[in-house]
């Protein structure tokens, strides 16, 4: 009887030792997946400095995405912890949705076309408007614009609300570029790796 019990027990334990590693297999992969890219299984209350940052290829930057429509599944906003290495920028650009910036460290400079150019054929020479720790400002629906790090001693560390979530960006290479060559970059860099299929655009 015993040596039955035995037999049982090593050949439960062998399937255990089998299924384990293979569960772990299949399940990790999803796992991995679903903590990038989807809305379940998401903690309310997230320490921000746990949460993925990159540069995504683009020198000088680190993104956060503290909260976003294709990675938590917001629907009218979008939350980004950004810092600019000294010298660093965004590209000139403009897309469909408003943006906030509150300036949490550093300082540099905002470039915005004036209002009669980025609603002429191209967006022409901006103003610039210095930024620095604690202010904040708006940039309009399809507005060009552009952030630029101009302080050489220290990272812009901004906060980025904005809002129709995912975003659409076009960027230009110059500001004399005409809006209609403006490339569209869409998805945008970290919304690449969760994006399914366009969203609908309402505009």
């Amino acid at each position: 009887m015993l040596e039955r019990e035995v037999v049982r027990f090593q050949f439960r334990s062998s399937i255990c030792l089998t299924l384990i590693p293979l569960l772990t297999y299949l399940y990790l992969p999803a796992t991995i997946f679903a903590s990038k890219c989807s809305i379940n299984g998401f903690q309310l209350v997230k320490n921000i400095s746990e949460l993925p940052q990159s540069n995504y290829g683009r020198e000088g930057l680190s993104h956060i995405t503290v909260a976003g429509s294709l990675i938590h599944g917001t629907k009218e906003i979008e939350v980004w912890l950004q810092s600019f290495a000294p010298a660093s920028h965004t590209p000139i650009h403009r897309h469909s949705s408003e943006e906030v910036f509150v300036v949490l460290k550093g300082s540099g400079t905002l470039y915005l076309a004036s209002d009669s150019d980025s609603h002429g054929r191209y967006p022409g020479h901006p103003k610039a408007f210095p930024i620095f720790a604690n202010s904040t400002f708006v940039v309009p629906v399809n507005e060009v614009h552009q952030v630029w790090n101009s302080n050489n001693n220290e990272d812009l560390q901004v906060l980025v609300i904005i809002s129709r979530p995912p975003i659409k960006v076009f960027i230009y290479e110059d500001w004399l570029m005409p809006h209609t060559a403006a490339k569209l970059k869409y998805p945008y860099y970290w919304d690449e790796q969760c994006f399914d299929s366009p969203e609908k655009d309402e505009l």
